[in-house]
């Protein structure tokens, strides 16, 4: 009976560490930089909404929308997964979406794009979409 009293705990153990990280959301805006990192993302948070931002550094609108989406995850963090992807860096995981510009903002949930908007967003339009989007 003691084993399987054993067996028992080590479910409860990992069920616990289970949701303890999915509850644990990530504090900072996450550098992607390849599909690997990427595709683990969306494993470990499948019921979150994960925003990302395709960029480049030679890209001026998308120099001008970096500080908006990083004050955006400081407030929603909490409801929101922030990652940036930029487009030399990693072509696959743009191509495998169809940026054809950016800046892009996709929106991600269940490994489904739920919406999009391209070129820079100023921070009360951008503020708008979220607090639509966590009802």
């Amino acid at each position: 009976m003691q084993e399987a009293d054993k067996d028992l705990e080590r479910l409860r153990m990992k069920k616990a560490e289970t949701l303890l990280k999915h509850q644990t959301m990530p504090e900072h805006v996450i550098e992607i930089h390849s599909s690997e990192e990427f595709n683990k993302l969306l494993k470990d948070y499948p019921d979150k909404i994960i925003i990302i931002d395709f960029w480049a550094v030679w890209c001026g609108p998308c120099m001008f929308f970096a500080p908006i989406f990083k004050k955006l995850q400081g407030e929603f963090q909490s409801d929101f997964i922030f990652i940036k992807v930029n487009v030399d860096e990693n072509n696959a995981l743009a191509m495998k979406y169809g940026i054809t510009g950016i800046p892009t903002t996709l929106f991600i949930k269940n490994d489904e794009v739920i919406n999009q908007i391209v070129g820079a967003i100023n921070y009360e339009g951008m503020k708008k979409v979220l607090e639509k989007l966590k009802k």
